[in-house]
């Protein structure tokens, strides 16, 4: 018997819901083909002017190089004047990074905060200054030094001799 159009039979639903789900399902898979991740999903940071900002607030001497090396880009700069916590975090190539902090807290608090597991490896003298050295999961190497109740530390994933480089580079 024919249904009248006020009331479709169960099949005529069921039928209308399975037309709708492949129509869906269809307009999902080509939304996927046409939808591309982007490379590079960082923002780079204008840090010179925050690091000029930190230098002027800044109970200490504030270091920061005076270009950052080539191909390396700037993903996070700050400068908190309650704290007077300093920091600069930039991106290499494929994704290695160098993070440089100052903070009045301990070289043991700033380690344990960046730079977690990390295990001695030694010292070095760099800048003009003794570093004691760890060394860490994914490679990650760090340095240290304190002095006038201000801790530096230099942490990255690059080569130690790339890392001491950078270290000599700041001002």
């Amino acid at each position: 018997m024919a249904s009248s159009r006020g009331n479709p039979d169960l099949g005529d639903i069921v039928r209308s819901v399975a037309v709708l789900g492949i129509l869906v399902l269809a307009l999902y898979g080509v939304g996927q083909l046409l939808t591309s991740e982007p490379e590079n999903v960082t923002r780079p940071v204008d840090w010179a002017p925050v690091a000029t900002d930190a230098r002027e607030m800044a109970d200490y001497q504030v270091l920061a190089p005076d270009e950052l090396p080539e191909g390396w880009v700037a993903t996070s700069a700050r400068f908190d004047p309650s704290t007077q916590r300093w920091r600069l975090f930039i991106l290499g190539p494929d994704d290695r990074f160098i993070g440089l902090e100052q903070s009045s807290e301990s070289e043991q608090t700033l380690l344990d905060s960046v730079a977690e597991d990390s295990e001695p490896l030694g010292s070095a003298k760099v800048l003009d200054r003794v570093w004691s050295v760890h060394v860490g999961p994914a490679e990650r190497i760090t340095y240290l030094t304190s002095s006038e109740d201000i801790t530096t530390m230099v942490t990255g994933t690059v080569d130690q001799s790339e890392l001491e480089t950078y270290i000599d580079s700041l001002r």
